[in-house]
Formats: C-alpha cells, sequence, structure tokens
C-alpha cells in the first residue's frame, strides 16, 4: 500500500510540474504584447464597437451628445439631444457610405434638420447619400446669391434628392433662431453675400441648458469680422474651428470672444497641411482641451447642459 501511494504523489507532482512550465511558457509568450501595448492598432478596435450616443451607459443624465466624425479633410457632425437630431455637413463623396453607415451605428433613421454649411464638395460630398436613406424633416442651407452658386454634379443632385423628398427646405441667414426640442439654435452668418463661398457659411451656435457649441463652417476672417461687429455673441463652450484650422480662419480677436473650454478640428492628410500652427497657437492661447480628428479619430462631446465629458476614438 506505502508503494501505491508513493507512486500517486509522484505522478501529481509531474503533473504539476507541468502545469508550471506551461503557465511560464504563456506569460513568456504574452511579453512582447503587454510591451507593445501602446502600439496596438486601435482603430481596428475601435471600429468593431459603437459609440454611445451618451458619454457612457451609467451616465444617463448626459442627454445631449455630438459627434464629430472622423472624415478627413472635410466637415460632419452628428448631434443627438434628448432623441432630437441634426446632422450638420456631410464629408467629401469619399470614402463613400461613411456617413450613412456611422448614422447606422447609433440607431438613427430619422432626422430632424439637416444642415449645409456651404455648398462645397467637402461639406456636401454625401449629403445626397443621407436624403436617400433617412426620412429628414428640415432642411436647411445659406441664403446665397444665385450668381455665387455651384453649378457642380455633387450640389446638383443634392438639390434634386430634396425635391423628390419633398423635403422643407429653407434659406438661412445672420440673425435668425428657432428651437428644436430642448436645443435653442441662433444663426449668426451669412451676413453679406460674398463671392468666396467659404464666407457664406453658416455659423451657428447650438445651447442646451448651460453648455453651447459653435460651429463654424469654413467661415473666414472676413465673416468672423462681420459677426463680431453685429454684436452677436459667440462665447460657446465647445468650439468647432472654422476651415480646418486654415490660416484665413480663427482670428484671435474672434477666439478671444468666443473663449472656448473645448476646440475640435475636423482635418486630415493633404497638400496645404492642416491645420496650421500659427492657428494652431491661436487657439492654445484661449483653449487648453484641442483635439483633431486626425490625431483622435472620432471625437464625441456629451453634455448633461451643464458638465462636459469627451470620448475619442484614440
Amino acid at each position: 500500500m506505502k508503494r501505491k501511494k508513493r507512486k500517486i504523489n509522484l505522478k501529481s507532482r509531474k503533473n504539476l510540474k507541468y502545469i508550471l512550465s506551461g503557465l511560464v511558457i504563456t506569460l513568456f509568450s504574452l511579453f512582447p504584447l503587454l510591451k507593445n501595448l501602446d502600439n496596438l492598432n486601435w482603430k481596428n478596435v475601435f471600429n468593431n464597437f459603437e459609440i454611445p450616443n451618451q458619454a457612457t451607459s451609467d451616465d444617463k443624465d448626459f442627454n445631449m451628445s455630438v459627434h464629430f466624425m472622423n472624415v478627413g479633410k472635410a466637415d460632419c457632425a452628428y448631434i443627438n439631444c434628448n432623441n432630437h437630431s441634426i446632422l450638420i455637413d456631410a464629408a467629401d463623396k469619399e470614402p463613400m457610405g461613411t456617413v450613412t453607415e456611422y448614422l447606422k451605428k447609433q440607431g438613427v433613421s430619422k432626422l430632424d434638420l439637416a444642415v449645409i454649411s456651404h455648398p462645397h464638395r467637402d461639406h456636401i460630398g454625401q449629403m445626397s447619400e443621407v436624403i436617400q436613406e433617412f426620412k429628414i424633416d428640415k432642411f436647411i442651407e445659406p441664403s446665397i446669391p444665385e450668381k455665387f452658386l455651384p453649378t457642380t454634379t455633387t450640389y446638383e443632385k443634392m438639390l434634386k434628392e430634396i425635391s423628390k423628398k419633398n423635403i422643407s427646405s429653407k434659406l438661412v441667414k445672420g440673425g435668425e433662431s428657432f428651437n428644436l426640442g430642448d436645443m435653442h439654435i441662433d444663426i449668426f452668418g451669412p451676413l453679406s453675400p460674398n463671392e468666396n463661398l467659404n464666407n457664406n457659411s453658416i455659423v451657428m451656435k447650438i445651447t442646451y441648458k448651460d453648455v453651447s457649441f459653435l460651429f463654424m463652417g469654413d467661415a473666414e476672417k472676413t465673416e468672423e469680422t462681420e459677426i463680431l461687429s453685429s454684436g452677436f455673441n459667440v462665447k460657446a463652450n465647445v468650439l468647432k474651428v472654422g476651415h480646418h484650422g486654415s490660416h484665413t480662419s480663427s482670428s484671435q480677436s474672434f477666439l478671444e470672444k468666443v473663449q472656448p473650454e473645448y476646440s475640435i478640428i475636423s482635418v486630415g492628410p493633404d497638400k496645404n497641411n492642416l491645420p496650421k500652427e500659427e492657428v494652431v497657437k491661436r487657439i492654445s492661447k484661449v483653449c487648453k482641451n484641442i483635439y483633431r480628428t486626425d490625431l483622435n479619430g472620432n471625437i464625441v462631446v456629451s453634455t448633461n447642459g451643464k458638465d462636459i465629458k469627451v470620448i475619442t476614438e484614440k
């Protein structure tokens, strides 16, 4: 009996030895992955899950979220506030399907309001597709003299889709305001006709309780000066920086009036190397929190009307 008991103990020790050896080998094999954790392609990881409309599942009182989509050197922002939704601009034409795919991941089936800041391709590129895919209650675009309007295929197709679906459409200019659910919307521009379409941009401020977002389109210094001269209250918590961080926009005098806590630059690789360093320096003088879609990916700013939280893709 003693011999048999001894044999079992030896076998148990042998099994334990194999188990410990396996654990050591596993740890060593994981070491390179852990060591290079910072180099993982988090974009691929991020793309496999959906950004919540609110900050997190625990932040149920953060009823407003603004999604600044990573669409390269173009603009596209989706806003949801207590089940009222807005889309401002719709990226460039490529890559096709980017905007509709993102909206569908957010569970969007209807837009209460669609906006084009101005009719340049990098702002209206996928709007026709959006109109085809989603029900849209109201559509607004800047009031621009016909002689300055583009005759591009992209713009003409968008107008045809609006007409085909019989969407209520309106031309707006600075000085108008309206409410959408719990959001108050002020239109600051355009104020006067300009042959430079950038200076015919819709500049709009969206306010939810004590928090406001200022969307600049591609407004340049000319339109910024007109807006300041008109006495509009441009102060805002979050600034969507004008014209992708180009040196033609974001004058120091304008930024000092806005005094943003957070600034978002929608930008991607291109020959102009945006945003310009001088513009980033100007923004840095008045704002500590600067986010860029080329560096941070999709950016979601959520608020309960008092506090603000930011979620970034990377």
